[in-house]
């Protein structure tokens, strides 16, 4: 960058590569990993960590009170995912010392000591298939001591699965239990009864299968839970319905394990407002540029003030605008890159709303180098757009613009000489929504990750939807892709 040319102008592609390589994230989990570690060289330990196949992999804890399906979900998500299972069987089959000790603490009816879960999970978790796949420890902890110790042995969780149902519904789940002791399947003779006849012949129950062992269980579970959430951020537990059908459960979990955790990294937004005319695209934009810095750019403004500037490229467009033609493309595409490639937008962020129109300028703005990063559609219907621009008007004095319902002018002076704006005659409202309605399938299409906001609502309602989805990172679209 030529710090002697005005105006300093940022290339594109810098915090475009570092978005798609994940670099400032890269770097955050490296540095966490090396502080929790505390390796002693730590200068070969982080070249060991970027030499590693993939360090972001799932680490997922599936708590919940006995016959709640954590089990049952938890085998699920393995078979799509191949993450790596860890229940109480799993961890007890090392050969280590401190599984002795948890042994002997379960035959006295006590709870595994923090410590000693800590010590079983770390070194199961150091496996290479938990390395590789990522992991999910179902059942556990179950107090804040083993909470509390698994964190202190760098044991961090980035999602918390917290299953409930009322009591009654866990019960009558836990006298109907039956496990499979050829396979460990586990069945419900009511609920979720075998297939087969000769597996139903030769299922057994757990042990200790009585009202009275499951309500002490119960009792167990509700005096820790507490303690349990305390020990944990609250914004990294998902509070899941469990009485409700299994495939209801699984897609609830299985949606929360793709949303990634939020991040510390540095992110530059680049954001992209699409919708019909009347959907509430400048209002939008204005809300989330004002509350978040960003540089809030609107295509049919830019011309405007290209033209009225009579820069080189508003020249260029004056013929066309004259004679009522579409400007070219190109023409558009190098007013807004020229905006765009300015200090402000390279380091506060963007947000575009009227470009693009169809999937070839979509195509042409990243091939540009400025593909967006959020692109948010706001859906709304017809006759709702009609009404709130059929009833707009405009006040010729002030410039003010009113609406008859939503915003009525302040005084009756003002109401007398409000004019309508021939673009906001329904015919030309019908054309606008027409060709917005022919090209959108091609621009959802090619962004792909786009989300689409319901605009058909009040403006604060639709800003809150449009703020939390710009605040978090984007989600997977399938737990595949983190592994």
């Amino acid at each position: 960058m030529d710090q002697t040319k005005r105006p300093l102008r940022i290339p594109p592609e810098f915090a475009t590569y570092a978005e798609k390589n994940e670099l400032f994230s890269l770097f955050e989990r490296m540095i966490q990993d090396v502080i929790v570690n505390q390796p002693g060289d730590p200068l070969d330990y982080m070249i060991n960590f970027l030499h590693r196949a993939n360090d972001n992999v799932p680490q997922i804890l599936i708590l919940g009170p006995p016959a709640s399906g954590k089990s049952s979900i938890a085998t699920m998500i393995n078979s799509e995912s191949g993450i790596v299972k860890i229940d109480l069987k799993d961890l007890l089959s090392q050969d280590l010392e401190a599984v002795k000790r948890a042994q002997e603490s379960l035959e006295k009816g006590d709870d595994i000591p923090g410590p000693t879960l800590a010590l079983l999970m770390k070194e199961r978790v150091s496996k290479k298939d938990c390395i590789d796949n990522g992991w999910m420890l179902v059942g556990f902890p179950k107090t804040r001591d083993q909470s509390l110790a698994l964190q202190r042995q760098g044991i961090f969780a980035k999602h918390i699965v917290l299953m409930d149902a009322p009591d009654t519904v866990l019960v009558e789940r836990f006298l109907g239990k039956r496990v499979d002791p050829k396979t460990g399947a586990i069945y419900h003779l009511t609920f979720e009864p075998p297939e087969s006849p000769n597996i139903t012949r030769r299922l057994v129950g757990v042990d200790n299968q009585n009202e009275r062992s499951i309500r002490k269980l119960l009792l167990h579970y509700h005096r820790h839970l507490q303690g349990i959430k305390q020990a944990y951020s609250s914004g990294s537990i998902k509070l899941i319905n469990a009485d409700q059908p299994k495939a209801d459960v699984y897609a609830q979990v299985y949606h929360f394990l793709c949303q990634l955790p939020r991040s510390v990294a540095p992110q530059c937004p680049r954001v992209i407002l699409l919708g019909p005319r009347g959907s509430g695209k400048a209002t939008q934009a204005a809300l989330l540029a004002a509350k978040y810095g960003l540089v809030n750019i609107s295509m049919v403004e830019l011309i405007k003030q290209a033209v009225a500037d009579k820069s080189k490229v508003g020249d260029m467009m004056v013929t066309y605008i004259e004679k009522k033609i579409m400007v070219p493309d190109n023409i558009v595409l190098q007013c807004l890159t020229d905006r765009l490639s300015r200090l402000d937008c390279s380091t506060k962020g963007w947000i575009l709303r009227g470009y693009p129109r169809n999937r070839n300028q979509a195509e042409a703005l990243s091939e540009a180098g400025y593909a967006p990063n959020r692109v948010y559609f706001l859906d709304c219907p017809s006759d709702t757009v009609v009404e709130r621009l059929t009833l707009r008007r405009i006040d010729p004095i002030t410039g003010q613009q009113c609406h008859l319902i939503y915003n009525p002018p302040p005084t009756l002076e003002m109401k007398r000489r409000l004019k309508t704006h021939p673009k906001d005659e329904e015919e030309t409202i019908d054309e606008d929504v027409l060709g917005y309605e022919t090209s959108v399938e091609d621009i959802q299409e090619y962004y792909s990750q786009a989300q689409t906001v319901n605009a058909d609502q009040d403006p604060h309602t639709v800003f809150e939807s449009l703020e939390s989805l710009l605040v978090k990172p984007l989600p997977r679209q399938t737990l595949k892709t983190a592994i």
